[in-house]
């Protein structure tokens, strides 16, 4: 009877802990992602690295910047020649992220909106300048009060000088797997 006391006061304390997505509070940390394309003989590959630092203005709701490094391996084929490419990136984006449920959860799910500028370079060539969009969703998985694991697709959207129509857009769906640190003191709101 003693253990079964002690693992439901544990319980219950542990959900108090669990506050991570009150104002106040900081967001810091980053995401890794990956898709892939193929259209025909034609094939890309896109790897990007962002990290991210965000404050929660409101309960759930937070805002902040994201730099973001990109690589894109591409490989093309034009009757009997097939040529490889590669090409490297980089953006900021302000972005905002809402949380959907209240602070205290162990599980939480998120969805995330960008806008960024930025620059690619293609291995050899000259740099181009463009935008982006991006939006995904995702769990939040805390494995602390702190600490969450993330899980998110994501569909995103690159315009600009690199496309030689202006108002043509290269569309991506793809994974990201992310790791966010919750720093501060904000208190819940009741």
């Amino acid at each position: 009877m003693k253990k079964v006391l002690i693992a439901a006061s544990l319980l219950v304390c542990s959900n108090a802990i669990f506050a991570q997505v009150n104002k106040g509070q900081w967001l810091v940390g980053g995401s890794v992602g990956f898709d892939h394309s193929s259209q025909g003989d034609n094939k890309q590959t896109d790897i990007t690295i962002a990290p991210d630092a965000g404050y929660f203005f409101i309960n759930q709701l937070a805002a902040g910047l994201r730099p973001e490094f990109g690589y894109t391996k591409t490989k093309t084929k034009s009757g009997t020649s097939t040529n490889t490419g590669s090409s490297t990136s980089f953006g900021l984006a302000p972005f905002v992220r809402y949380y959907f449920m209240p602070s205290g959860q162990m599980l939480n799910i998120f969805a995330d909106a960008s806008y960024g500028f930025g620059s690619s370079k293609e291995k050899g060539g000259e740099s181009v300048s463009g935008n982006y969009y991006q939006i995904k969703a995702g769990p939040a998985v805390f494995l602390t009060p702190n600490t969450a694991l993330e899980f998110a697709l994501y569909y995103k959207s690159y315009g600009g000088d690199a496309f030689e129509v202006a108002d043509d857009r290269q569309n991506h769906f793809g994974l990201n797997v992310g790791f966010q640190i919750h720093l501060g003191g904000g208190a819940a709101k009741k």
